[in-house]
């Protein structure tokens, strides 16, 4: 009888999720659009980026249609309304039609391609090539992998031990942030939790974090600087129990912020990159904190970006581990996480575990805009004029004091790219040798090496005083 029960609630659930997943495939248009002025300054910034391999770069965003692999097409197959195509998503998260139908952004449209044309001497073949397709996120089909509920009560009842048990109790963390119905469980398990109670609940309808002032810590001195951890896609905090505790140990005020909605935990509710930075700013000053040291990994770069972009004067210093935030104008983690055809060990683990849990592929199909997210090491340009090689120290802003580790062997972005990117740019970059995405959690030697960046970069602005 109890295997039947289990039985009729798994195909219940399969019926939940196939009805949500038709759900999600809805066109979601982002609160936040690129003004004129700020689409001139991507193009220029991403121009800068790209002059040294254009033909490459422009075949990253585009796949053979026919190909069971989805190889990438020739620079001579890529035509120019296949261009156009792309850059309406690019920068007006449109189709190609609606962006025409504007004289303005036509007019636009009509500059950016002939302004590579001319720069780069080449000439895009007139017409669209149907044998190819460009990747587009927002209008790309929502895919995902079934996974049992079972999976999901699983990763519920470890989260649930895990904040209680090490959280709560063995480190002292405080749970901070809202309550609000959604956030920090989808509504098919928040009828099973029981939140601790917090006193700035009514502060915060995006935000949940958990705080820890240690009583040895320095609190109360004026340069106190606390460390802001911010974790990656997959299972939330729980993952990143041993590096936390090393964190922890390090003796200074911590707070980590939680993605619910990237946790397989069946979170619709999505904040804008806006109302996040908003509440960390709110948590921030709720604790007596100006500022802070930034530690993220993974998608927790993005909210990194997000913060040193939006509100750059609360960033003292940036460690960021396997970031995704940089060079987000290439193809890498757009097609790494939703068109690649995994063919090894590492790829499967991505994709199945990650790029096609329904939620997480939703957020990144259909809430994750590169525009918002992507985090330029040189100043912003407004023309072709290329921007100083190194970056003098004045204009570095959030990432005058930052150190950047990149996996190797990372199977989500182009390590080498990005590390010869922020070499050039004056930016401290570590290629962590011989290891893939993530897989720092598993090495002791880089943990220690990661958390040592972190004191320095706490101890610099607090000893020296330094603004930025």
């Amino acid at each position: 009888m109890l295997l039947v029960t289990w039985i009729a609630l798994e195909i219940a659930f399969w019926l939940y999720l196939y009805n949500t997943k038709r759900r999600f495939q809805q066109y979601v248009k982002p609160q936040t659009l690129p003004t004129k002025i700020e689409r001139q300054q991507l193009f220029w910034n991403c121009y800068h980026t790209i002059k040294h391999d254009l033909k490459k770069w422009f075949e990253g965003w585009f796949y053979i249609a026919s190909s069971p692999d989805r190889a990438h097409p020739s620079f001579k197959d890529i035509h120019r309304d296949n261009v156009a195509t792309w850059f309406a998503w690019a920068f007006w998260v449109e189709q190609l039609d609606h962006v025409l139908s504007n004289k303005e952004w036509a007019q636009e449209i009509e500059w950016m391609i002939n302004t590579i044309e001319k720069d780069f001497d080449i000439e895009f073949p007139k017409g669209y090539n149907d044998n190819i397709q460009c990747i587009r996120p927002s209008f790309d089909p929502v895919q995902s992998l079934h996974r049992p509920l079972a999976l999901y009560l699983a990763n519920y009842v470890m989260t649930c031990v895990f904040n209680r048990v090490l959280l709560e109790w063995f480190w002292q963390f405080e749970r901070g942030g809202t309550d609000l119905p959604g956030v920090m469980w989808g509504h098919l398990l928040r009828p099973f939790y029981q939140p601790p109670p917090m006193s700035d609940t009514n502060k915060f309808n995006h935000l949940v974090y958990w705080s820890l002032v240690p009583s040895s810590s320095h609190h109360q001195t004026s340069r106190e600087i606390p460390i802001v951890f911010v974790h990656g896609i997959g299972a939330g905090l729980t993952v990143y129990a041993e590096f936390i505790h090393r964190l922890v140990r390090l003796g200074r005020p911590i707070f980590c912020v939680e993605l619910p909605y990237v946790s397989m935990r069946m979170v619709e509710h999505i904040p804008t990159p806006e109302e996040t930075v908003r509440e960390i700013e709110m948590m921030l000053t709720a604790h007596g904190y100006d500022e802070a040291v930034i530690v993220a990994h993974s998608l927790g770069t993005a909210v990194a970006s997000w913060i040193a972009n939006l509100a750059p004067k609360r960033v003292v210093g940036l460690v960021l581990v396997d970031p995704i935030c940089f060079l987000l104008n290439y193809h890498h983690v757009a097609f790494n996480m939703l068109h690649r055809i995994p063919k090894r060990i590492i790829e499967y683990l991505i994709h199945y575990f990650a790029s096609r849990e329904l939620y997480i592929n939703y957020y990144i199909s259909r809430h994750f805009q590169w525009y918002q997210t992507i985090f330029f090491a040189h100043p912003t340009s407004t023309t072709s004029d290329p921007p100083p090689s190194p970056v003098p120290p004045e204009q570095q802003g959030p990432l005058r004091n930052a150190t950047v580790f990149l996996s190797e062997n990372d199977a989500i972005v182009d390590s080498p790219l990005i590390t010869k990117y922020l070499y050039d740019a004056g930016v401290q970059a570590r290629l962590m040798r011989d290891i893939g995405h993530a897989e720092f959690l598993i090495n002791g030697q880089w943990k220690d090496e990661i958390v040592t960046e972190v004191e320095k970069a706490v101890s610099c602005m607090e000893d020296e005083g330094l603004g930025l």
